[in-house]
């Protein structure tokens, strides 16, 4: 079976974008040039993620800036196949999407500016919450720590927090415990008005893919499980206490070597804990 291709770019690739793009974009005279998306985790974790596209922030950007980007691009060296101006009606305004395709080693990848976030906020709500760091060899502005997990959490429905961005979240939770605070990621959430947005997205996480965001009892100690995960829990724990039917099932004899029984034992028990909640 043909092993399917991997979409995501590696990242010493989207590196060689980043370096080329960001440095230019400020000297054009963006000044609230933010850098987003999994490339805003990546800054903090041990080694960057593969990434599909490059996302900045900025209310700044225009058509213009856009083109002479994508000259600045071909000069460098890469790429480039076409730009695109995008409008997208939010909640609170439009928003305004500046991209520039690219081709990195036969794989396509965008550059992408974001001139709203958050249902159509100014990204100007983002700049008590931003820092400046050297990583890369560039000086470039980040969401902080506690900012990257509550933008995270808000990811607009219906796409959520898929299971592989939950994954990541939680590498980078795990990886940067030390420099959060989850009081003052809640309040940022409720700042911005994403409480309910954020809480529907967990119970989606549990219900569609049973994972769990670490630390997400310390945002919303008292969330409410779906009815079906509740009954499936109970279920679970009526199993393991040896009441899940009156009459209790034995389980036949397995046949072979002492060793061999011990081998397949052991599987069925591992398969019956990855099969619980």
């Amino acid at each position: 079976m043909k092993r399917p291709s991997e979409i995501r770019t590696a990242p010493r690739d989207w590196l060689l974008v980043l370096k080329t793009a960001y440095p230019f974009l400020v000297n054009l005279g963006i000044g609230d040039l933010l850098l987003f998306g999994s490339q805003a985790l990546s800054v903090y974790l041990k080694s960057p993620l593969r990434s599909k596209d490059l996302d900045f922030v900025s209310s700044q950007i225009g058509p213009r800036h856009l083109e002479a980007l994508r000259k600045h691009l071909e000069s460098s060296g890469l790429e480039t196949r076409n730009t695109t101006v995008q409008s997208k009606p939010l909640a609170k305004a439009r928003m305004t999407i500046y991209t520039v395709e690219l081709r990195l080693g036969r794989k396509p990848f965008f550059l992408e500016i974001f001139d709203r976030i958050l249902d159509g906020q100014n990204p100007s709500i983002l700049t008590p919450h931003a820092q400046r760091t050297r990583k890369w060899n560039l000086d470039l502005w980040v969401p902080s720590p506690n900012a990257v997990v509550a933008l995270r959490l808000s990811f607009r429905q219906p796409e959520g927090i898929s299971r592989l961005n939950a994954i990541r979240l939680n590498n980078f939770i795990q990886q940067s415990r030390s420099k959060l605070n989850f009081n003052e990621i809640a309040t940022m959430i409720t700042q911005w008005g994403m409480d309910d947005r954020v809480k529907e997205n967990l119970r989606t996480l549990h219900k569609s893919h049973r994972l769990r965001i670490r630390g997400e009892n310390l945002l919303y100690p008292r969330i409410d499980l779906q009815p079906a995960q509740r009954a499936l829990r109970e279920m679970d724990l009526a199993r393991l206490k040896g009441k899940g039917s009156p009459k209790k099932h034995v389980r036949p004899r397995l046949r072979g070597s002492p060793a061999q029984v011990d081998v397949r034992e052991m599987r069925r028990k591992r398969f019956e804990s990855l099969s619980g909640y």
